[in-house]
């Protein structure tokens, strides 16, 4: 396998841990508002304290997150998801789940940006569209396959299981990283070339057809987690 091809499938399990980690909060609703007896209502503030992290530190890390070594970034970045998915896995108390998924989603959020940042470097124009290809192929996967096999874990051994095994892969890929993700640095720039925050976020949205596109992502994303969440425990509690 060359060597690429091994960048891209190390890229494709972090996609995949980090992805599998958020949805799979989702379908273990009905059993962690039992474990915890917590309301649908605070029930949602754990699915969500993902994404308003995710949201926030995403958006601090684009004004400074090229400033570092790409290899660095990731490892920092893939330790702190594993920390924070392992206190998921130990959390004793509802606040404290709440607490663990928002560290969990400071980290995992920005990973999903980072690893495409990697793939423009590490693969060339020619082959780009396949390498993303890959690299996102792993968000069916953990969809598709992973928050079934992550619910069954949860049925026959508890809650805490799922957690463990993403932590558990988690780590197998930071050594991953360690191992086949090279040095990046071609992207940082001297200080006086840097752009300023501003002037970052004024061409983030100058263009209309990107503001249109941005919009579209925050309908698309809020219409979708404002049911699925929910669709689980009614199924159990309404239908089954």
């Amino acid at each position: 396998m060359s060597k690429e091809k091994i960048i891209l499938f190390t890229l494709a399990g972090i996609n995949f841990t980090h992805i599998m980690d958020f949805m799979i909060i989702m379908p273990l609703g009905d059993l962690l508002m039992k474990v915890f007896e917590i309301t649908p209502q605070q029930f949602s503030l754990i699915v969500s304290s993902y994404t308003f992290t995710a949201g926030i530190f995403g958006f601090v890390a684009a004004f400074v997150i090229d400033r570092f070594d790409r290899r660095k970034a990731l490892l920092f970045l893939n330790v702190g998801f594993v920390v924070g998915t392992i206190a998921c896995a130990l959390a004793p108390t509802y606040v404290v789940l709440l607490f663990a998924r928002s560290l969990t989603g400071a980290f995992g959020g920005v990973l999903g940006a980072l690893i495409l940042s990697v793939v423009a470097d590490v693969v060339p124009d020619e082959r780009r569209g396949q390498g993303m290809g890959i690299v996102m192929a792993a968000f069916s996967v953990a969809s598709v396959a992973g928050v079934p096999f992550g619910y069954l874990l949860a049925e026959k051994f508890s809650w805490h299981a799922p957690f463990l095994l993403l932590a558990g892969m988690g780590t197998l890929i930071t050594l991953a990283i360690f191992k086949f993700i090279p040095s990046l640095t071609g992207h940082m720039v001297k200080k006086s070339d840097r752009p300023s925050p501003a002037k970052v976020l004024t061409n983030a949205i100058s263009l209309p057809n990107q503001k249109l596109a941005l919009l579209f992502m925050l309908a698309l994303i809020l219409g979708q987690f404002s049911i699925i969440p929910f669709i689980a425990p009614y199924m159990i509690r309404n239908v089954f």
